[in-house]
């Protein structure tokens, strides 16, 4: 947002919430002046005046990424490759024209209480990854420019190995 808006980006202070409810109510005790939250969750809190919406960011990066622990212990490369494979079958069948038509709706309806209208409005916006095993090289770049540009991460000298940045054993960069 500092970015979009010109500000400078070498004094800014962030606070963890938590979560949207720490948000909202940081924002309301005056104790944070803004937050960033995903459109269609926050218009609930927007339609009911519980919070303000003063404007849109787009990230570089995809709404739904994965991110594992880098111990092998703790995230058995095995085992994240396996989850990765099954998890791209649901996403195939969530992202699928007819599940979006009809028991996309109906679900997120009974387990989150959004209105049909902005479901299906959300629906039209959203993208889901092809296949869960592979990120694009782009995202790991335009990602981190950003990030360097806010002040977030500093380059090393001679760039960033986007390798770094991805398990191979794992994902492919596509």
């Amino acid at each position: 947002m500092a970015l979009q808006q010109g500000w400078p980006t070498n004094d800014l202070k962030f606070k963890i919430n938590n979560d949207i409810r720490g948000l909202i109510n940081s924002v309301n005790d005056g104790s944070t002046s803004a937050f960033m939250w995903e459109w269609f969750t926050t218009k609930p809190f927007v339609d009911a005046g519980e919070v303000k919406f003063i404007g849109s960011v787009p990230t570089p990066w995809p709404s739904w990424l994965i991110a594992a622990h880098p111990s092998p212990t703790r995230a058995p490369v095995d085992e994240v490759r396996q989850f990765l494979k099954k998890l791209t079958t649901y996403v195939l069948a969530f992202d699928s024209a007819e599940s979006r038509e009809s028991a996309n709706v109906e679900f997120i309806k009974r387990h989150f209480g959004y209105s049909s209208d902005d479901i299906e409005a959300w629906l039209k916006t959203v993208a889901y990854p092809k296949n869960c095993l592979q990120i694009p090289q782009k995202v790991i770049t335009d990602t981190l420019s950003v990030l360097e540009k806010a002040g977030v991460v500093k380059a090393p000298e001679g760039g960033f190995a986007i390798e770094t940045f991805v398990d191979t054993e794992i994902v492919e960069l596509a």
